[in-house]
């Protein structure tokens, strides 16, 4: 089998450049970095631009702003391995050239700060995509993990995603709730994605997507990447972490009011801590019993690969560690009966697609 394309469509990488100082030419302590995309066979990663909650309501352009500058540090100094796409020609470009085509997405709508100025601003800045938000309910969207005002989204919400569909910048549906996914495909105009989420129907975390917002999603024409999380893959995992309130729904949601100069420091200390506390892993078979069950419901055309690695050390099943063992899922997806044309689209090129189709050749 020819190695296959990758293209993940959702990693944190930026926040260890921000909590640990990490070069990411070579940062071996993380879970990626360029030698081991390299390793790995990537075409195109996916940086989010995330901002946690500590920085709402007041301060979430500045946090998102030090991503960018950032994730334009990393593009200068390492342009020989790694370049900014933002449209699929660039994508195809900068991989022919053997070097890894970045593309940023802002994780959370928060980061907006209710501003379709400042959406546009992030676009001009190089945002190919945004998920609608993220841990917490916003002003015009409900979360999958807090309580929903809004029953999906508000009619600001809808504003957001008409205007991102005019942008040409891909919806990410990962982190909101049933009924928000729902309005989102009702609004938009365009495929959405859910870029790093997985299937309930294995693992009853309500990140995870039920059936029939996979088949709408595909519906769509959109992808679902299959998020490498234990807690999202593994019911048991998922279970223990709620008997231990280590689970991701606990503890992200309400901001302490603190003065900024405390806000970065309040930061790096909880993306350090959170998972501090190790469980055992899950066995590998996890992550393709899930890419199994949302091909079987979606159709192989309509999943990917979204793995969320690298925002902390990151749990991961037995056998999966980094960034550098993607071919060792590609065989195995092989060895599962997969043909060499559904193991590239799984390990890729369905997300490519849809980034062709919504940002452009």
């Amino acid at each position: 089998m020819t190695a296959p394309f990758v293209f993940d469509a959702h990693g944190d990488s930026l926040q260890r450049v921000l909590v640990d100082g990490a070069d990411l030419g070579r940062f071996p302590r993380g879970q990626a970095d360029l030698p081991r995309w390299k390793r790995g066979g990537f075409g195109a990663q996916v940086f989010a631009v995330w901002v946690d909650t500590l920085y709402l309501p007041d301060h979430a352009v500045r946090r998102a702003l030090q991503q960018f500058d950032a994730m334009y540090s990393l593009l200068e100094r390492y342009p020989k391995k790694i370049a900014l796409a933002r449209t699929a020609s660039q994508i195809r470009s900068v991989a022919r050239s053997g070097r890894l085509a970045a593309l940023i997405s802002i994780e959370g709508g928060d980061a907006i700060q209710k501003d379709l100025g400042i959406l546009r601003m992030y676009h001009r800045l190089g945002a190919t995509s945004m998920t609608l938000t993220h841990s917490r309910t916003t002003d015009w969207c409900d979360s999958a993990t807090d309580a929903p005002r809004w029953g999906g989204l508000n009619d600001f919400g809808r504003e957001v995603v008409a205007e991102m569909n005019r942008l040409r910048m891909v919806v990410d549906v990962s982190h909101i709730s049933d009924q928000a996914v729902r309005a989102a495909l009702e609004t938009g105009k365009q495929p959405v994605i859910a870029s790093h989420s997985s299937c309930r129907a294995l693992c009853s975390h309500p990140r995870n997507l039920p059936d029939e917002l996979l088949l709408a999603i595909a519906r769509s024409g959109g992808v679902i990447g299959i998020n490498f999380y234990s807690e999202f893959l593994d019911q048991a995992y998922h279970e223990e972490m709620k008997a231990r309130h280590k689970d991701l729904l606990v503890g992200l949601n309400t901001p302490p009011k603190l003065p900024p100069e405390e806000l970065d420091r309040a930061a790096a200390n909880r993306l350090r801590t959170f998972f501090g506390e190790k469980l055992p892993r899950p066995p590998f078979e996890r992550i393709l019993q899930h890419i199994d069950h949302a091909v079987h419901v979606a159709g192989v055309d309509h999943v990917g690969i979204g793995a969320d690695l690298d925002s902390a050390d990151i749990p991961l099943p037995e056998g999966f560690d980094d960034v550098g063992d993607y071919p060792k899922l590609a065989r195995a997806l092989s060895q599962r009966g997969y043909s060499d044309r559904d193991v590239r689209k799984i390990m890729g090129a369905n997300f490519l697609r849809v980034f062709e189709e919504v940002i452009g050749e």
